[in-house]
């Protein structure tokens, strides 16, 4: 990787520093990712002292215009005084969160905000020295809220947050209109998202957490790496007090309700009259019978080693899940149980030095047994049929953190971190081949098999991370610096189930799918080759990759925080290279100091922090995926075989009398013949990192006299390039193809034969693509985007947020937020909802010219109105109340189907895909563009969530509760089957029908006992 050009990120931002270094006034103040900060107004001269729970103390001098600020503050309670000729003359308790700075006023007129925001820790509080969109929420406010105890259901309080598509199959968000993707995650200051897809991170015990910042906008230089949101998550700590306890958290199977069937009406013969209809009723969701068991326990411990200076925290966690899971033929049964914990020590070597190590355990092993069932759509198992399988996955970490302040007036703290996230999969079945019978139009499952697609026993992926932030108080400016770099190593060995092919086979392992499939309309294959006898044919479609490889993120940032009166001005900018290597160790991605500037302006309007206006604008880069080191840059192999068939051996889905038909002995999916691709072919040389720009404007008033805060903002989120794969290239007529071969003299066959089948690119930007011909001969070409026919990726996010907020007096607090938004383009970004495709920047949205027309319009993640509110109301001293509302709109709907051959675009070739349907009739007629999210929109969400806490005064430290999530138990559809057709363009019936639906009714009871 080439160094940075640092001159690109100083020289925008010397001249005005030195311009405003004269200023003489102190008070503006920055706070980094674990830490907080302290501002607010006293007497010209006069001493503060913060002093929190661990016995840190911190000193400042108040300046001449009144201010003083405290910065690189650990999070936590403090007692804040105020002294003047070595007397206390007045004391405040306030409450530090992280990334934020909490305001404290010691001067007589002021509006005492210190109190509101100390009692219980108000929520979001007024910190007008930002301009960036955020929520906090502390451990003590989160347990009295009827949430599920998870990172993702925590963000889902924040406004712009909405939950992924089930198609996705894991739990994640949604951060202002960008895909699920597209989010970073962190603890303790590390990095810890996997880069492998960007959908996972790293989840220790949630029990050991305590402060949750959820940033859905604005960010300032010091962060990068995402487009949509960041979790930013510190954990607990000791202090000089000794704390033990236990909990249990219990969701029983008795008390958790399950989600409708959805039941469709198919007639062999629609003229057939007079028949039990009931016959022909089946299935396309079975959920009616799943159900859950969730059984979690912790056992902690804090304090001090040595009083002042050393502490500890330790949390170890035991789970006991069982999942009953239904299919019309199958019955899946899951266990887990695997221990948990967390461990961090805190040396405060003195109130200057500081060191942090933690580390954490969140592995754990889930044990699948499958069977099949005796009678369809029954509970009734057939022992004999047990298919077990085993997933080793999750996460572990080491972090370790210094920091020094040696000066009220400057810090410096260094970060390193290690993270692994493992993946393997094992069965006792992984040599059955997985199987599936399409013929009567539903897939059916068949044979021993227990699982299509493993990952090896081996697999994982890991990051290493070195991290540098500083601070610099100058007069009125505050300057904050820092470099990152991240080494992130993967070791991906994915296959089918399956025994060893006939044919072609990578890395010592393949394994295959059969699925089998009624003739097609016109008794022809993809490829044009006819099906013999126009009978019953089988596919088999072998698959593996693998790859271990490396890439390589670095960052640098300045940005100045300059105070000017009421005005907060905050001007910077973070410079982002991204490298990523093959398996031997080349290059194909080396991007070089990509800028991104950051603005904000936030005004206090009155001086008293009791009303702020803000704006802010900024440019976000988010890195290439170690995903497409696997399938672009590693090895992949992954072919299609045609029979023709006598029976099936339902026993282990192999076809008898077996016979090979089609246009070659085998045919590759996108050109992966399991070789390493030329690394100056498979991406575009000019390529940019997917990057979006973003604009805020708003403002926030506490009302006078009150608890309660009302905000409002307006939310611009511009798509300006996306990144994705264009797979058209093994196609002579293919239009980039053809250029090539102008240009070349090449012919069109050598053309496409020397170039990989699926290259990365700017969609709708020209491609610089390195090509070596059979002949030797080798050469760089310019490939005009009329060439390559994909339209530009666009994104586009708009919102308005009203926000509402009454801050915690002892009593009850209430958070609130009513968001209506527009989501709209051609691009959802790094996954595709649309067929549940979690491959970060390689999705099929761009792969054929024919799959993206109608392809604009409202995106997946487009909820035009969502009222989120949250809160908790203390009856007694004894007794407690909690809620949460959460009102969706419904998402668009779209008709997806098949675009014929004859309409060109290449579309055909991935069947069912595209935004093409035969609306008007079946067959021979050609499908019309049906364009995206123009069928309507999908059912509405909405549910309420309560908790009852009960804190005996007889027994101090107690804590039982009982939560009804989903109270009313509402059970509309999450998701609608939006595939119009099947791939012969024939309809479904089963077009939006409902596939999934929103958390079903459950109970969770809780104790908890700090026995200290």
């Amino acid at each position: 990787m080439k160094r940075f050009n640092r001159r690109s990120v100083l020289g925008a931002l010397v001249l005005s520093f030195a311009l405003g270094a004269m200023g003489v006034s102190t008070g503006a103040w920055a706070a980094n990712r674990t830490s907080g900060g302290m501002y607010g107004e006293a007497t010209a001269g006069a001493t503060i002292t913060a002093t929190n729970q661990a016995g840190l103390t911190r000193t400042a001098t108040v300046g001449n215009d009144g201010h003083f600020t405290f910065v690189a503050l650990p999070p936590g309670t403090y007692t804040v005084q105020e002294m003047e000729d070595g007397n206390v003359v007045a004391s405040r308790t306030v409450q530090v969160q992280i990334n934020t700075s909490a305001h404290v006023s010691f001067v007589g007129g002021a509006q005492q905000l210190g109190t509101i925001q100390v009692v219980g820790g108000a929520i979001n509080p007024i910190d007008v020295t930002t301009s960036n969109t955020s929520l906090v929420i502390s451990s003590q406010q989160f347990k009295q809220l009827p949430v599920a105890r998870n990172q993702t259901d925590v963000a889902l309080l924040a406004p712009t947050t909405l939950q992924s598509s089930p198609t996705l199959g894991v739990e994640t968000n949604s951060f202002g209109g960008a895909s699920a993707a597209e989010n970073a995650y962190f603890l303790n200051g590390l990095n810890v998202t996997d880069s492998l897809n960007f959908v996972n991170f790293a989840q220790p015990p949630f029990e050991a957490l305590e402060t949750f910042q959820v940033k859905t906008g604005g960010l300032n230089a010091a962060y990068g790496a995402a487009l949509g949101g960041i979790l930013n998550v510190v954990t607990k700590s000791g202090t000089n007090t000794f704390h033990a306890g236990a909990n249990i958290f219990w969701r029983p199977r008795g008390l958790h309700a399950s989600s409708p069937d959805s039941v469709i009406r198919v007639l062999d013969d629609p003229t057939t009259k007079d028949v039990d209809e009931g016959q022909y009723l089946q299935y396309y969701a079975r959920r009616s019978d799943d159900n859950q068991n969730h059984f979690r326990y912790n056992v902690y411990g804090s304090g001090p080693i040595i009083k002042d200076h050393l502490f500890f925290y330790a949390l170890y966690q035991g789970t006991k899940d069982v999942t009953d899971d239904y299919s019309s033929t199958l019955y899946t049964r899951g266990q887990s149980n695997s221990p948990q914990g967390l461990a961090k020590i805190d040396w405060q070597i003195n109130d200057a030095n500081l060191l942090e190590l933690t580390a954490f355990n969140a592995k754990e092993e889930d044990d699948y047994d499958q069977y099949d069932l005796v009678v369809p759509n029954s509970n009734w198992a057939d022992a004999s049929t047990d298919a077990p399988y085993n997933n080793n996955v999750g996460s572990s970490a080491y972090i370790g953190k210094y920091t020094l302040t040696p000066t009220a007036d400057f810090n410096i703290s260094a970060l390193w971190g290690y993270v692994r996230f493992d993946h393997g999969q094992s069965s006792p079945t992984i040599n059955c081949p997985a199987a599936y019978d399409e013929r009567s139009g539903t897939a059916i499952q068949i044979g021993c098999f227990a699982h299509q697609v493993y990952a090896g026993t081996t697999d994982f992926d890991a990051r290493h991370q070195l991290r540098i932030d500083g601070e610099w108080q100058i007069g009125n400016h505050d300057v904050t610096f820092g470099y990152d770099k991240e080494a992130f190593f993967g070791n991906v060995h994915t296959h089918y189930s399956g025994p060893m092919p006939p044919g072609p086979t990578l890395a010592g392992q393949a394994g295959y799918t059969w699925i089998y499939f009624p003739p097609t309309k016109d008794c022809k294959i993809a490829s044009g080759d006819p099906i013999p006898g126009c009978s019953d044919y089988v596919r088999r479609r072998v698959f593996v990759d693998a790859a271990s490889f490396n890439t390589y993120t670095r960052a640098i940032y300045l940005q100045d925080n300059w105070r000017i009166g009421n005005f907060y001005f905050r001007y910077g900018a973070r410079a982002m290279s991204y490298e990523n290597d093959n398996p031997a160790g080349e290059a194909y991605i080396d991007v070089n100091n990509k800028i991104a500037p950051r603005l904000g302006l936030s005004w206090d309007v009155f001086g008293d922090s009791s009303l702020k206006v803000y704006a802010n604008a900024g440019r976000y880069y988010i890195a290439p995926s170690g995903d497409s080191n696997v399938r672009l840059a590693g090895a992949e192999l992954d072919y299609y075989q045609y029979y023709t068939f006598t029976g099936i051996d339902q026993a282990t889905g192999e076809p008898i009398g077996a016979k090979q038909f089609g246009p070659m002995p085998v045919e590759y999916e996108n050109g992966a013949m399991g070789q390493l691709n030329n690394v100056e072919s498979v991406v575009a040389s000019n390529i940019k990192p997917m990057y979006e720009d973003e604009y805020i404007i708003g403002a926030q008033q506490r009302i006078s006299g009150t608890q309660w805060s009302l905000g409002i903002r307006a939310i611009r989120r511009n798509l300006k390039a996306g990144m994705d794969d264009v797979c058209t290239f093994p196609y002579p007529s293919f239009g980039a193809v053809q250029y090539v071969a102008q240009k070349s003299g090449e012919t069109p066959e050598d053309v496409s034969a020397s170039l990989p089948g699926c290259i990365l690119l700017n969609p709708g930007y020209d491609a610089s693509i390195g090509v070596t011909f059979p002949d030797g001969k080798s050469g760089t070409y310019d490939i005009p985007a009329s060439a390559i026919g994909v339209p530009k990726a666009t994104r586009y996010y708009n919102a308005v947020e009203f926000l509402f907020e009454r801050a915690f007096d002892g009593k009850w607090f209430l958070n609130g937020s009513l968001t209506w938004s527009h989501n709209y383009g051609n691009e959802e970004g790094y996954v595709l909802s649309d067929i549940g495709q979690v491959d970060a920047g390689l999705t099929e949205a761009f792969d054929f010219p024919g799959l993206t027309e109608g392809a604009t319009g409202d995106l997946p993640n487009d909820r035009r109105w969502v009222l989120k509110v949250f809160g908790a109301y203390n009856f007694t001293p004894e007794w407690q109340l909690g809620l949460n509302f959460h009102y969706s709109s419904g998402g668009p709907l779209s008709c997806f189907g098949l675009k014929d051959a004859a309409l060109g675009g290449f579309a055909h070739y991935y069947g069912n895909d595209s935004h093409y349907c035969h609306l008007n009739g079946a067959p021979p007629q050609l499908a019309v563009v049906v364009p995206r999210g123009s069928m309507g929109r999908g059912p509405r969400n909405y549910s309420l969530d309560l908790a009852i806490h009960y804190m005996p005064s007889w027994a101090p430290g107690l804590r039982l509760g009982v939560s009804v999530v989903n109270v009313f138990n509402f059970q509309n559809p999450s998701l609608l089957n939006q595939t119009y057709e099947n791939s012969d363009g024939v309809p479904l019936p089963s077009w939006l029908a409902p596939y999934a639906y929103q958390q079903p009714q459950y109970f969770r009871f809780s104790v908890e006992y700090d026995f200290l």
